[in-house]
């Protein structure tokens, strides 16, 4: 670049800017910028570089749902006899919900493996509770219970598939 050529952000056509992208060496503007531990790169390049990071097939969601229902449907009576304790079953069921699931995926990674297999464990609680709240709307209350259980679990399964792996 010489001393005096004004840069404009490849995005933004009326920003001036002196900055570029440190992958690709387009100009982009402070709003175009994003940080990384290299430097600053243009939204494009994070994004090709995130999706590499994702590798799950389209297969490994469908297995994902399936087996957090199953395992959902397992767990859904223990917590219905156990009231109040449901809050210590919570964490245990959504981490062997969240382990099973990466293991039978192959220990892959995909951008919404966390929400379909939380969505798994939430429709094997509804499948079991449902038609008991629907018979009986004095069991409303222990529904509370329910959904202690529901986001501990939930909350379990996104820490572990989203932000541990």
């Amino acid at each position: 670049m010489a001393e005096g050529e004004i840069l404009f952000c490849a995005f933004h056509p009326n920003v001036p800017t002196t900055l570029r992208c440190n992958r690709c060496g387009r100009p982009i503007c402070v709003r175009c910028a994003v940080q990384t531990p290299v430097g600053y790169r243009c939204r494009e390049c994070v994004a090709g570089q995130q999706a590499l990071f994702f590798n799950a097939r389209p297969l490994d969601y469908g297995i994902a749902a399936v087996a957090a229902l199953v395992l959902g449907l397992i767990a859904a009576p223990l917590v219905a006899a156990l009231g109040f304790w449901a809050i210590f079953v919570g964490p245990l069921v959504g981490s062997l919900t969240a382990g099973a699931v990466h293991r039978l995926i192959g220990r892959r990674r995909g951008r919404w493996i966390w929400l379909v297999a939380s969505g798994g464990l939430a429709a094997g609680l509804l499948l079991w509770r449902l038609p008991l709240w629907l018979a009986s709307p004095f069991l409303l209350p222990r529904a509370l219970w329910d959904g202690v259980y529901l986001a501990m679990a939930i909350s379990t399964v996104i820490g572990y598939l989203r932000f541990w792996r």
